[in-house]
């Protein structure tokens, strides 16, 4: 039979383990040991580079309220979860528009290099900050600038009296346009995945120096 010692034990561990829970933290006895969670992750080279990192602890359900049923839900899916986190892609996005803008005036200048800088940062703050999905909020971000560099220099070259003729033929012109427009979403892609790694890892270094403490 339980003693009264035994439940008021077995009550403690119970909050103790709502209690770290809560902070998105395992219990003592699951927790890696030092020396385990500190010993290099075995692998090929990318694993070694950038070793696993756990989603983020705490998060709510990002597709709550999105329903499900209905025709071209990957499209309508994505469509959902960029309308809720604007601002992860759109001011990100223009951002990276000022710097693709700044690297393509100025080439490879300190301002065209601070230009790459900026461009390439904004992508991985779109990562980052959307942690619903990171690589979808860094290729939606990429497109963004892509877009809005695009009509600056179609309406520039305009206002100086250049016609469509003067970037080519239409096949050329949308060719070198598709071309670009993959570029900079395979760029926009890789920069969200990175950004989107790099907060979920300083989530789980951070919690791994709170239980040392």
């Amino acid at each position: 039979m339980s003693t009264r010692s035994d439940r008021d034990e077995r009550r403690a561990e119970a909050r103790r383990r709502a209690r770290l829970a809560a902070r998105g933290e395992p219990p003592a006895d699951e927790e890696t040991e030092p020396e385990e969670a500190e010993r290099p992750a075995r692998g090929g080279f990318l694993t070694t580079l950038f070793p696993p990192a756990p989603p983020l602890p705490n998060r709510p359900d990002p597709l709550a309220g999105f329903e499900a049923s209905g025709p071209l839900r990957p499209v309508r899916e994505r469509a959902f979860l960029l309308g809720r986190n604007l601002p992860a892609w759109v001011v990100t996005g223009i951002l990276a528009f000022v710097g693709y803008l700044g690297s393509a005036i100025y080439g490879n200048t300190l301002l065209g290099l601070l230009g790459n800088f900026v461009l390439f940062g904004s992508l991985i703050a779109a990562g980052w900050f959307g942690w619903q999905r990171p690589t979808l909020f860094g290729t939606a971000a990429s497109l963004l600038s892509f877009v809005l560099v695009t009509a600056f220099v179609l309406v520039s070259f305009g206002q100086q009296g250049a016609g469509p003729e003067t970037f080519g033929s239409t096949g050329e012109v949308v060719g070198s346009l598709a071309l670009r427009g993959l570029y900079q979403a395979g760029l926009g892609f890789l920069g969200g995945w990175y950004g989107g790694y790099l907060r979920r890892r300083q989530t789980q270094l951070s919690a791994g120096a709170r239980r040392r403490r």
